[in-house]
């Protein structure tokens, strides 16, 4: 074969390999990702959404690459086999129709093997970076994932296909029908929705064959369920997530999860315990998926009833994503507070709340290649989303590091203060925590006053700005404060992260014009009027519309809806992003009429 020839051949080959991956991807791809994004969504297995435009753009050029390696593989095998050094046949009589089927199981069970151990070394830290680091930048994948590949990964997924039929007598259409399969199986793994039915993880023998969850679970996850075609190295080696079953079952149970008229859903307390002073942690047993789904630093609303009036409050989940079976909210008590108090003195073991799904703008996504520097930044309850991001974190991004600014009044409020002190010596190199005390004197490990820039600045000379990343969570004061100095320190408004757990300052007012507004909740249309120098939240409350809202500060986001006709000006927003903004998302408590027709719809 002349060098012409050879490029020729793999020209030839690789559009005949971008055809199979549009063959198998592409319609799986349209069918569930768009077309039918809506009706599938009940068997959805990651119910937050993370997959981007920018996952699917990174999907197709890394695969168009994964084929062209596939491609200069394939020209040399069949240039071999041409030569007679393999043992392909193509008369099934030459070994018979028992080895026909036996040599197809044969080529799995090898080929699954040889994937369990080679994705497994491939997670390494000193071989991820080379390897395997571009496939888990979709930790939500798509059918467009299946081959995007580093070329290096590309080559050892290729392996057993070109080495076996050297190795093994194999009939030409048990190859097809191997490449068939493991092309089908690969999209199916990343499909992102669970066509596998209800039972098929319990049953003796199906249960050994791989759902779309157990892969999907390893994308979201990061280490475990390392096989692709069967379960029963991962159960072998022990190193199959002990929820996937549960986690495969529940996607089948969530139509028969109760939501209110409000869309809340009721969940059972199983454990309540005291953190700090004044601060307490409520723990939910046996929630459904989503509550376990969320993003870490988000939250949901609460609904209480106390003596006849009925009351919502917006909290942050303690808990870190994807651990276990339950959710936790901690609370701290504040003088004067209705609910906090409420929850605190009345709330029991075995008692129901209704509260909302998580939600929030705030929150953090781990990508286990990451190598980024994380300062979080808290005062006092604001510590609440920042300990499930640190959690995450340690969890799923091993090569980063994190330091920990947390202000308090005195050692006695430094909430999760003991479980700090365990990641601290469990976590030596990861993680570090300074305290802040101000109306402490006797101070051990912790530092006389509050945040400054000076503290700010010792870690921005410290380490490289663009590996930097803040969050920061508390009262307005400090907040605003910190952020300023941040800005001041050179610091990328795109590196800053904020929420604000209350707001103590008024905007001003301004003009307001009477409208008639159409909301859409839930499915039904209502018609309402708002009233002089009022929010679209307050007129559409006093004439009993469920508009949906919790803190009424535009601080918690409970309330966005979209608006699709009229215009309004927000006095305050702390939560909607540019994209929100730009998409026509309005926070109705803030949202004065600057038009006499709104619609709006959430």
């Amino acid at each position: 074969m002349n060098i012409t020839t050879f490029f020729e051949n793999i020209i030839a080959m690789y559009g005949e390999n971008l055809l199979w991956y549009a063959g198998f991807a592409f319609p799986f791809y349209f069918i569930f990702w768009i077309i039918g994004r809506k009706y599938f969504k009940k068997i959805r297995i990651q119910e937050t959404e993370r997959a981007t435009l920018h996952h699917f753009k990174h999907d197709l050029g890394f695969s168009a690459i994964t084929f062209l390696i596939f491609a200069i593989m394939d020209v040399c095998f069949l240039y071999l086999e041409s030569k007679g050094y393999t043992r392909i046949y193509f008369n099934i009589s030459d070994y018979g129709y028992l080895w026909l089927g036996v040599s197809f199981f044969i080529v799995l069970f090898i080929d699954d093997m040889f994937f369990y151990w080679s994705h497994r070394a491939m997670h390494t830290p000193s071989l991820y970076k080379f390897f395997h680091k571009v496939h888990h930048e979709s930790t939500d994948p798509s059918p467009l994932t299946a081959f995007a590949f580093h070329p290096s990964e590309a080559v050892i997924e290729q392996l057993m296909h070109v080495v076996l039929p050297f190795l093994l007598p194999l009939n030409f259409w048990l190859i097809i029908a191997w490449q068939i399969f493991s092309m089908l199986n690969n999209v199916l793994a990343h499909l992102g929705y669970e066509i596998y039915p209800k039972g098929w993880v319990k049953f003796p023998l199906l249960q050994f064959k791989t759902a779309s969850t157990h892969h999907n679970m390893h994308h979201q996850l990061f280490n475990g369920n390392y096989a692709l075609y069967f379960t029963w190295w991962d159960k072998w080696m022990g190193t199959e997530f002990k929820d996937y079953e549960t986690r495969h079952e529940q996607i089948f149970e969530r139509k028969n999860i109760i939501k209110s008229a409000e869309g809340l859903y009721s969940l059972t307390v199983s454990d309540i315990r005291q953190e700090a002073n004044d601060a307490f942690t409520i723990q939910f047993g046996n929630v459904p998926t989503f509550f376990r789904d969320f993003s870490a630093g988000q939250h949901l609303t609460i609904k209480v009833t106390i003596n006849g009036e009925t009351l919502y409050r917006t909290f942050s989940i303690s808990s870190i994503p994807n651990t276990d079976n339950s959710l936790t909210l901690t609370i701290k008590k504040i003088k004067g507070g209705k609910v906090t108090n409420y929850l605190a003195e009345h709330l029991e073991v075995g008692d129901s709340l209704e509260v909302t799904a998580p939600s929030g703008q705030f929150y953090l996504n781990p990508e286990p290649a990451n190598q980024k520097h994380y300062v979080m930044i808290a005062g006092g309850s604001g510590i609440t989303p920042i300990y499930s991001m640190i959690g995450t974190i340690l969890k799923f991004e091993p090569k980063c590091k994190i330091t920990l600014f947390y202000a308090n009044r005195n050692s006695d409020s430094i909430i999760f203060k003991e479980k700090f002190e365990q990641w601290v010596i469990e976590f030596p190199n990861q993680l570090k925590v300074k305290y802040f005390l101000s109306e402490e004197e006797n101070l051990k490990n912790a530092t006389k006053g509050y945040i400054t820039r000076i503290s700010l600045e010792e870690i921005v000379n410290q380490y490289d700005k663009n590996k930097l990343d803040f969050y920061l969570c508390g009262p307005e004061m400090m907040t605003n404060k910190l952020l300023e100095d941040l800005v001041y320190l050179g610091m990328a408004k795109e590196n800053i992260h904020h929420e604000l757990f209350f707001v103590t300052t008024q905007i001003q007012e301004t003009s307001w014009q009477k409208a008639q507004v159409s909301a859409r909740i839930f499915g039904k249309t209502y018609q309402f009027e708002t009233q002089e120098s009022k929010t679209i939240l307050q007129s559409g409350l006093e004439q009993n519309v469920p508009l949906p809202f919790s803190c009424q500060s535009g601080l918690c986001g409970m309330c966005k809806m979209k608006c699709n006709e009229g215009k309004v000006i927000m006095k305050s927003n702390q939560v909607l992003t540019e994209k929100d903004l730009q998409d026509g998302y309005i926070l109705t408590c803030q949202s004065l009429p600057q038009s006499s027709t709104i619609n709006i719809n959430n």
